[in-house]
């Protein structure tokens, strides 16, 4: 009875997790749509004149300064529990790497807190309980190759406090002649054909927004325990966003 009863309240709470992940993703999609209507471009040698910021960085860094946190009581105006919601980037959380046993720091692209899930994961503080995008500019086609490199290190990291299972990413594609199902398939025949990621799903179409498109899910395997966990990716169309 005893691992029934644990069984059922973590599938409870995974559930009620996944459905407030879902709701989170579904506003970062509103916010792409409003970005995109926005008509906003992006130069790439004006900002690599300008400073000494990364273009991808650049690309977070305006969409979650301008969109994320600016736009939040769309979100709060929906789900009272998100009325703390943080949106920051490159906040950093220690993990300890299963290739090699050290501890290092993880760099979190895109980090989302207080998630108002703290009554689902009773034995955690809300600003402990955090939801992680990563970012990757897709330029060319085997620019997938990064991409699944942040999958790897997904399934490779044991992290030292509470990390959900969930996980998501981002692509900026920024190519005319590629978009999300060339993409998708592309990341799909590279774990197919990597042996150091345990796959269970690959990437799958996954509805989150009712007019944003290129968005997947995929499930793998976490090195350290063998656990379950799901990553929801939102391809980006950025062609007409990013110039040359």
């Amino acid at each position: 009875m005893g691992s029934n009863a644990s069984s059922f309240v973590m599938a409870r709470r995974n559930s009620i997790t996944e459905k407030r992940i879902k709701q989170i993703l579904s506003y970062v999609l509103e916010c792409h749509r409003l970005f995109k209507s926005d008509g906003i471009t992006y130069s790439k040698s004006d900002i690599n004149t300008a400073g000494t910021v990364m273009f991808e960085d650049h690309l977070k860094f305006e969409f979650v300064e301008k969109y994320l946190v600016k736009h939040k009581d769309l979100l709060k105006d929906k789900i009272s529990n998100l009325e703390q919601i943080n949106f920051a980037c490159e906040t950093q959380k220690r993990y300890t790497d299963f290739t090699d046993g050290k501890t290092k720091p993880d760099k979190i692209d895109v980090f989302i807190n207080k998630l108002g899930l703290q009554n689902a994961w009773l034995d955690e503080p809300d600003e402990n309980i955090y939801f992680a995008l990563e970012c990757k500019r897709i330029s060319i086609k085997s620019d997938s190759k990064d991409y699944v490199l942040d999958i790897e290190k997904f399934v490779n990291r044991a992290h030292h406090n509470l990390r959900l299972p969930f996980e998501g990413q981002i692509a900026f594609i920024e190519n005319t002649r590629l978009n999300d199902q060339i993409i998708s398939d592309e990341v799909n025949d590279i774990l197919k054909a990597t042996l150091t990621i345990n796959t269970d799903l690959f990437l799958l179409p996954e509805k989150l927004h009712s007019s944003v498109n290129g968005t997947y899910l995929s499930k793998h395997k976490r090195k350290h325990n063998n656990q379950a966990f799901s990553i929801y990716h939102l391809m980006f169309d950025y062609s007409n966003v990013v110039l040359n």
